[in-house]
This record gives C-alpha cells, structure tokens and sequence, in this order.
C-alpha cells in the first residue's frame, strides 16, 4: 500500500471526506508523491534570499546602466552597442517579473503573490531567455562579417533594429503557450495538512508539451549554439591563420592583441 493510500484510509478512519477534499489529495499524489516538497530552515533562507536579491539588484541596475548609456549618447549607438542594449533589456525585465517570484516561491514551496504573476513570471522568463540567446547569435554574426569580409557593410542600424523587432515578435509568440497553460492550483500537503496554491502547468496533452520542449530546446539552445561555435571557430580560424603583408612587427603586435580579444570572446560566450 502506498504512502497515499495509508493516510487516504487514516483519514477515511476518522471522518469522512467530500468529493473536493479527495481531488485535493489526489492532486498531491499526482506531484510527484510529494517528492518535491523539502525542509528550509531559517539561516538558508535568508542566505538565499540575500543572494537572490542581489542578482535581481544587480540585474537591473548593472545593465539598466548599461541600456542608459548607449540611449543617451549618440557615439554609444553602434550596431554592436544597440544589441547590447537589447541583451541588457532582456536582463532587466527578467530581474524584475521573474526572479524575484519564482525565487519566492520556489523556496517557500507555495505561490503566494497575485496569482496572475504565475502566469507572467514563467512568460518573462522563458521571453528573455529567447530574447537573450537570439542577440547573443546576432552578436556572433555581426562580428562574423565584421573580420571575414572587412570590405563590406555589416548590419546597418534600421535593419539591425527590425531585426530586433523580429527576434522580439519570435520571443512573444514562442512564450505564449506559458500564458495559457500556467495557472495556480491548489493542493494538498500533508506536511501541515493543510491547502496550498502551487503555480504549475498543465499542458492540453502529452504530444503538445514534448512537441513545445523540443521546439525549445531547438530555438533556445541547439541552432544559436550550433550557429555561435561555427561563426566563433571561423573568426578565431581567420585571425590565428592569416598572413597580413607589410610590417612584420607591427602586424605581429596587431594579431597578438586579436587574438587576446578573440580568445576573451570566445571564453565569455561560452
């Protein structure tokens, strides 16, 4: 007999139960036997909390920073620039609708807070993740042109900014699904033996939720990692191997500082 089963009969021993207080308890042992569910005493959660806290600080003020200074100089306004502008943004927004909620309520076990941010947190997240590695690729191309056709224009800033646009209009529609199929349910824990609301998803069938992951984990990780390392390795492939004519030495000091540059590049995007 299960771990269910046992209280569901303990239960049952000392009064009976409504058709609604057994969907509760049948809820809690569809999340995973209550598996998930972990003790957190008060030192931990306030080393986690300081934590979090200062990553969702720093988030925002660190690329809100960083989003100023390329809006208010016009120098600052560079192709390369306005996609690091737009990467900050993703942080921003992700710093303050999502992680400040999910971490509540991770460690807390419990959603607690309006419940239409069970919604919106886990939209945020999954748009600025998307928003995020999509202009990482952009970045990476851009650089691309940059050194293996010095000779020709690279991303101009209009088409740069439609670009954008586009990767944005990508990130809202990819993200939609968190919006319909995220809600609060309320569920039975028997720690306390009590009700709780819980932010979780429920996908309309099992086809649709591993069509959505592998549509995903292509669009998030799979092509702009794949795209990322074939324009890296080319770059890095073009700077080390080429011969420039001219000046020995000082072509010499000129490649050396690039390849520095490419390696930092290189290790910071991975």
């Amino acid at each position: 007999m299960s771990e269910f089963d046992e209280v569901l009969n303990l239960y049952n021993f000392s009064e009976n139960l409504t058709n609604t207080e057994l969907q509760y308890l049948e809820s809690w042992r569809n999340l995973s036997g209550q598996k998930g569910i972990f003790p957190v005493s008060t030192g931990v959660l306030t080393i986690l909390a300081l934590l979090y806290g200062s990553i969702s600080l720093i988030a925002i003020v660190g690329n809100g920073i960083v989003i100023f200074v390329v809006a208010s100089r016009r120098k600052m306004q560079t192709v390369t620039n306005v996609f690091l502008a737009n990467l900050a943004l993703a942080d921003v927004v992700i710093g303050i609708f999502s992680t400040p909620f999910q971490f509540h309520s991770a460690l807390l076990q419990r959603w607690v807070v309006a419940r239409f941010m069970c919604k919106t947190a886990t939209f945020v997240k999954n748009l600025s993740v998307i928003i995020s590695i999509l202009t990482l690729t952009l970045i990476a191309i851009d650089r691309y042109v940059a050194v293996m056709y010095p000779l020709r224009a690279g991303f101009r800033k209009k088409f740069a900014i439609i670009v954008l646009f586009m990767i944005w209009t990508i990130g809202t529609v990819s993200s939609v699904p968190d919006l319909l199929f995220y809600n609060v349910e309320t569920m039975f824990d028997l720690k306390y033996w009590t009700k709780k609301p819980i932010c979780r998803v429920k996908w309309p069938s099992k086809e649709f939720s591993r069509f959505y992951f592998t549509y995903l984990l292509l669009l998030q990780y799979v092509v702009p990692l794949s795209i990322i390392s074939v324009v890296y390795i080319r770059v890095a492939h073009r700077i080390w191997g080429s011969n420039v004519p001219g000046n020995e030495t000082d072509h010499n000091d000129i490649r050396a500082v690039n390849k520095k540059k490419v390696r930092q590049n290189i290790l910071i995007v991975i």
